[in-house]
């Protein structure tokens, strides 16, 4: 988000920033996803404890950590616990929210849902990433989009097929995009056909974009009020 896909940074600070939020975006280091996605514990420790080191000025003072990346929120709140001491994890996994569960919290605790891009019945096509289904939270990304008068249609697939780095690397590609055939099939016929596609994972962003030949979004570019598509 602060180096590749900055647009959809962007968006979250401003729909943040739009609904009341104070949005501080600090240098954090990198959650270590990548690493430990490889077997380099080693590497992903070290990286837990920078991450934890940046941010816990900001959990000492009150502040909430929202995360973009769904695999990042499921480190802080699954994985830290075998790197950090107990009350760490336990620290930064109770302030840590995924971005659009973080604003469909605002909006049922008052904040004005008219502040945010309205969808006027806009057809959308929704995949969400596996880690935030492991974490139980895809449906405040649906809820939030049809609040905003969206039409959503979601994933029937469990899996886009690019499964971290897996879908990136030579030898799997074929078969990555062979286990992303089924959903490239539900977002090309049917109900499913020109709808806006929108995922909450950059891997599943990018498979979307390799099987259907088009750019997805993620969904708080929908919601962005200074969006003008």
């Amino acid at each position: 988000t602060n180096h590749v896909h900055t647009d959809r940074g962007r968006a979250a600070v401003k729909v943040l920033e739009a609904l009341g939020v104070a949005v501080c975006v600090p240098e954090v280091a990198s959650s270590g996803r990548a690493p430990l996605s490889q077997g380099m514990l080693a590497t992903a420790e070290r990286h837990a404890h920078d991450a934890y080191a940046d941010l816990v000025e900001h959990i000492d003072a009150g502040r909430d950590v929202v995360v973009i990346e769904p695999s990042d929120l499921a480190m802080f709140a699954r994985e830290y616990g075998k790197f950090l001491p107990e009350r760490s994890a336990e620290r930064l996994s109770e302030s840590s929210y995924e971005v659009i569960e973080y604003v469909h919290g605002l909006l049922e605790n008052g904040a004005e849902r008219a502040a945010l891009r309205r969808g006027d019945s806009e057809r959308v096509a929704y995949h969400s990433h596996c880690q935030q289904r492991t974490l139980g939270l895809e449906a405040h990304t649906v809820a939030v989009l049809e609040a905003c008068g969206y039409d959503v249609l979601t994933s029937e697939t469990e899996c886009c097929g690019m499964a971290g780095s897996f879908g990136y690397k030579q030898e799997y590609y074929e078969l990555s995009m062979d286990v992303g055939s089924d959903l490239e099939a539900q977002f090309t016929t049917g109900d499913g056909r020109d709808r806006t596609v929108v995922a909450s994972g950059t891997s599943c962003c990018e498979q979307l974009d390799s099987l259907l030949e088009r750019p997805s979004r993620h969904p708080v570019q929908l919601l962005d009020p200074a969006d003008r598509r």
